[in-house]
């Protein structure tokens, strides 16, 4: 038997830096799209074994840290669609915390409504 924890954890092969910035740039349209005030973002130092750290900027000053997997963006956007299967998607990491990408935009609303 196996048990897998956490899958898309792990480390990212293939992975630049490049998209890793376009991926970015879609994922502040999406939480722009949630109606999430985003000014912009940041890249900061750091790249943990194919995922590239940066700070989303909020209108009102307000960061949070994104580490970004560097694939292509159709690679790393899961949006839980039926042609999508979660187990082929890296995480991304919001403030230290895992998540896919649908949830990484639901993390980053809760960070607001508990601070």
């Amino acid at each position: 038997m196996t048990i897998i924890i956490n899958p898309g954890t792990g480390p990212v092969p293939g992975a630049t830096e490049e998209n890793a910035t376009a991926a970015m740039a879609v994922f502040c349209d999406d939480l722009r799209a949630q109606g999430k005030p985003v000014a912009g973002f940041d890249r900061t130092s750091g790249d943990d074994e194919g995922r590239f750290a940066y700070d989303v900027i909020l209108a009102d000053g307000e960061t949070h840290q994104i580490e970004m997997p560097g694939l292509p963006v159709d690679q790393v956007r899961y949006l839980g669609t039926d042609e999508q299967d979660i187990w082929d998607f890296p995480r991304l990491y919001v403030d230290g915390s895992s998540w896919v990408w649908c949830y990484a935009l639901d993390a980053c609303q809760r960070e607001d409504e508990e601070g």
